[in-house]
């Protein structure tokens, strides 16, 4: 990421659209391999490092885990070429009450105005509704609990979170606003196009108080999409319009990456077709295709790395390279 912060550009922006176009990676990004992720590796989230290179965030699983009854916490992995990854040693985010006594997952880190890092991710705890929370690092690698709940209601499950640099709400502000876009699900979880599991946005002034925006980003409508929406990647192109990935859900299907696009980042017209499908039986991607996440390569292409299970429940990161 850039060591001068460029409000809107800091993160989750192309200049290029990686538009729809994508060819399946012969490789495993991040593999069943560590005692802290050999049973489980879910929902990446990859950023730029200042001096070049990539850290990809991810949740985990495995026999290494401090809270014996949790059943996920949020690791990395760092590359120089987005292709070849070494795991960071320990945990970025383990699990802690009363929020996430059970579950730390799918987290999505910006940089901050002062030079810190935030990360967004979901947390859950027994018998209640996800929400949203948030944690500082210094390093990118060390992350601190913020406190408080960035959204959630005791109603609804919030999740997913993918956030965004807007331009400030007032012409001549310099301070840009955050927008966070994420799922909202039913609790507990009911499927059917008019169930409401949708992707909506809110929007803060610091990053920290968040309020929903009016509408729906993304709505069920399709045959894809009678379980849930969900797992909004979001993307600033250089022409000031936005792309969106994100997974679609049926009781039968396990996801499968779609697309939109939007000139506003508010109101946005789905695209016809499938990014990324579930692959063949004995394939690893045979049984789920899910959470993606897109980086530039640098060289007009860019790689979607995204959550998947084969025939036989393991669940891994694998990838995507735009043509």
């Amino acid at each position: 990421m850039p060591t001068t912060f460029t409000g809107s550009n800091a993160v989750h922006f192309e200049a290029t659209d990686p538009g729809t176009a994508w060819t399946k990676d012969p490789w495993i990004a991040i593999d069943l391999d560590t005692p802290l992720d050999s049973e489980r590796v879910l929902t990446p989230n990859v950023i730029r490092l200042p001096g070049g290179g990539f850290r990809l965030y991810y949740t985990g699983l495995g026999p290494g885990r401090a809270v014996p009854d949790c059943i996920g916490y949020i690791l990395s992995a760092s590359s120089k070429d987005a292709v070849t990854w070494v795991k960071d040693p320990g945990v970025r985010v383990d699990v802690f009450p009363p929020h996430a006594a059970l579950w730390t997952l799918c987290p999505d880190v910006i940089p901050l105005p002062d030079g810190r890092y935030r990360m967004y991710f979901e947390a859950r705890s027994p018998d209640q509704p996800t929400v949203i929370l948030s944690a500082v690092s210094d390093d990118g690698l060390a992350f601190t609990a913020e406190p408080g709940v960035r959204v959630g209601d005791g109603r609804w499950s919030y999740g997913t979170p993918r956030c965004v640099y807007v331009e400030p709400a007032v012409p001549g502000e310099s301070a840009p606003r955050y927008r966070l876009y994420h799922h909202k699900y039913t609790f507990p979880l009911v499927s059917g196009l008019d169930a409401g599991n949708e992707i909506i946005s809110a929007v803060s002034a610091d990053g920290l108080h968040f309020e929903r925006e009016p509408g729906v980003r993304i709505a069920q409508e399709t045959a894809r999409e009678t379980l849930s929406v969900y797992s909004p990647e979001v993307i600033l192109l250089g022409d000031g319009t936005y792309r969106m990935y994100y997974a679609g859900w049926t009781d039968e299907i396990a996801g499968g990456v779609f697309s939109a696009t939007s000139h506003d980042g508010l109101h946005w017209v789905k695209d016809d077709g499938i990014c990324v499908e579930l692959g063949a039986r004995g394939d690893w991607d045979s049984k789920m295709v899910s959470e993606p996440c897109v980086i530039g390569l640098g060289d007009g292409r860019a790689r979607l790395f995204y959550e998947a299970r084969d025939d036989h429940g393991r669940c891994r990161i694998l990838s995507a390279t735009s043509y």
